[in-house]
């Protein structure tokens, strides 16, 4: 399948060059092995671009990481059989800063590049590991917190003539800028198992305590608190996305949607999205025609699945076997792997199912779905609750009917406030995606300055269109959001109404009967009255207070009773006004208004009449 068959292929369309790839095809090379529990292994592999078959031209070998950073990538491949290179890659299973650093150390001997004696006192002046390409990018260097580790993103070329890496200040170098590094954020999944197994091994050996065998533990413990160049491990989403408030303290656990979805359909395989690092050296050679000549180096390193596990999510794998069909088009250059190896990293997570009937996309269009519909059935209760509400209003219900049927549940806001967390995690989930999305079309945006080439700017495009896709699903659920705002604002006018229809009532009940107790408080002398008894006092006050105040409910609470006295007070006023000559203009501007209305009528009807006008 063609990596690159045009610039314009959508990345659906793509996805056939990173399909899975059979396990025996894999399992038959050696380079795809599983390290087992204590030894580590890197893959080596040289590849002569002139073959016509390329399984034919890729030569591997599987030394051990110590054996390469002992002896260097040109030394091991140099005991292989005999075979034409044109271009080799270096790839490390893990991102451990010791490894690279010890690596890099070699192949600027393979190179004859010089490399200053470091000490403890003075940083090391690898000319490929200068300052501001690789100790200045490390994140969370002065933490405690593992999670706060990584490189931050970047793709910087640069020159190798340069005397020590305070020669240059302001980034400018000596030489040509032939050499590339690229650090990449990508996105990936986990079995949650297997991601708590993790955790409780990284806890334990922070802890310096025993815990059960895992096939990490040797290399984790000799490297999660190194000194200098630690050991970077995979993130969370949610660690990856805040990952400043994670320097001084762990981040709590977070559920995501892919993981709440897969516990329902599959409960013994949950998975959750992470994030990986991919760091990538582009290292020209010294021209293949001279004696002791060098082929172009690239270098990566990338985690593997936790725990040695096979499956199609494993990057490595499905690079190998992309590189033994073949790529369209041909592999040729250091360019051409580079872009093989970005399609594989940024397309992984989309470009696989994670079901036979999902993308993962879809997980979140269906989460997105599923809170919209809660929302549509709580809407629904709450216009069939205030139906009802009118219908006890015209049929003159008693305000206990009335008050009862305002505390009904479909009132109240708790099930909108549920949707709201539910939809704000949602979209707190996709504003994680677009950070690494964002951050990867920034990375392949600086490659492409750099690397102008039709491959890498399908890589681009693809990138660029992945990211307009979860920009589409954000939109949808921001909608969503709204829609239940909106929604939580029509109930809560609700409630905000039996407020004050409470308070009414009771100004209703109290105020005539404040009135009469403060009338018959006064201090006015009568020469006639004397101090009335308190049962004569009650006699007047409660009667006419509660006259008062079921005449004012009734008024309040009958929509017929209110009209029919408007409409009284308003054809006594109108008589009133008439006698007095007041009206006059009053009605000439009301027989102005209905003549217009009934001429737009029957404008409206196409019949227009030549009626008189009253």
């Amino acid at each position: 399948m063609a990596l690159v068959d045009r610039p314009g292929r959508r990345s659906s369309e793509l996805s056939l060059s990173v399909l899975t790839s059979t396990e025996s095809t894999v399992r038959s090379n050696d380079a795809c092995k599983p390290d087992d529990t204590t030894i580590k292994h890197a893959t080596i592999v040289d590849i002569d671009v002139q073959t016509a078959k390329p399984r034919e031209g890729l030569t591997f070998q599987r030394p051990l990481v110590k054996d390469l950073t002992r002896r260097g990538p040109a030394q091991i491949m140099n005991g292989a059989k005999q075979h034409k290179v044109s271009l080799r890659w270096v790839h490390l299973r893990a991102n451990c800063m010791s490894w690279i650093e010890e690596l890099m150390a070699r192949v600027c001997e393979e190179r004859g590049m010089a490399v200053p004696e470091s000490s403890e006192n003075s940083p090391m002046k690898n000319p490929l590991l200068r300052k501001d390409l690789w100790a200045d990018l490390f994140h969370g260097k002065a933490s405690d917190q593992i999670q706060s580790r990584f490189m931050g993103p970047t793709c910087i070329q640069f020159s190798s003539n340069l005397e020590d890496e305070m020669s240059d200040t302001n980034g400018s170098t000596g030489g040509s800028r032939d050499n590339l590094v690229l650090y990449l954020p990508f996105l990936h999944w986990e079995s949650y198992d297997a991601w708590r197994e993790r955790e409780d091994l990284t806890r334990s050996i922070s802890a310096n305590k025993p815990g059960k065998p895992q096939p990490d533990r040797d290399f984790v413990a000799e490297y999660l608190h190194h000194g200098t160049a630690p050991f970077h491990d995979r993130r969370s989403l949610h660690q990856a996305y805040y990952h400043d408030f994670g320097l001084t303290r762990p981040l709590p656990q977070y559920k995501q949607v892919m993981q709440s979805f897969t516990s329902q359909t599959h409960p013994d395989s949950v998975k959750m999205m992470v994030v990986d690092q991919l760091w990538l050296w582009v290292i020209k050679g010294t021209g293949l025609s001279e004696e002791g000549s060098q082929p172009d180096l690239v270098v990566t390193a990338f985690p593997d699945r936790f725990n040695g596990v096979y499956d199609s999510a494993n990057v490595y794998n499905s690079i190998i076997e992309h590189l033994e069909r073949g790529l369209q088009p041909p592999l040729r250059t250091a360019n051409n792997l580079v872009a093989a190896i970005l399609e594989h990293c940024t397309g992984v997570f989309f470009q696989r199912q994670l079901e036979h009937d999902k993308w993962f996309v879809e997980f979140f269009a269906a989460a997105i779905g599923a809170v919209r519909n809660r929302q549509k059935l709580a809407f629904s209760d709450f216009c069939l609750k205030s139906r009802e509400l009118k219908d006890l209003e015209d049929q003159e219900a008693s305000l206990a009917e009335t008050v009862g049927k305002l505390e009904d549940a479909a009132f109240s806001i708790s099930v909108e406030t549920s949707l709201v967390q539910d939809i704000k995690d949602i979209i707190d989930e996709l504003s994680c995606v677009d950070y690494i999305l964002h951050r990867q079309q920034d990375v392949v945006a600086s490659l492409l300055r750099s690397q102008n080439s039709r491959s890498l700017k399908t890589i681009g495009e693809m990138v660029k269109e992945r990211r307009d896709t979860w920009a589409s699903i954000a939109k949808t659920a921001h909608v969503a959001y709204d829609e239940i705002q909106t929604q939580m604002d029509a109930q809560e006018s609700a409630r905000y109404g039996r407020t004050v229809l409470l308070l009414t009532v009771v100004t209703i009940i109290f105020l005539p009967m404040s009135f009469l107790a403060t009338w018959f408080g006064m201090n006015v002398k009568d020469p006639d009255a004397g101090n009335l008894p308190l049962y004569q006092i009650a006699a007047i006050v409660f009667p006419i207070s509660i006259a008062i105040a079921l005449f004012a409910l009734v008024v309040a609470f009958s929509e017929k009773l209110r009209d029919f006295i408007v409409a009284g007070v308003r054809d006594v006023l109108d008589f009133v006004l008439g006698t007095l000559g007041i009206n006059r203009s009053r009605n000439r501007r009301r027989r102005q208004k209905w003549r217009m209305n009934r001429r737009q009528q029957d404008i409206e009807s196409g019949t227009v009449g030549d009626s008189r006008d009253c």
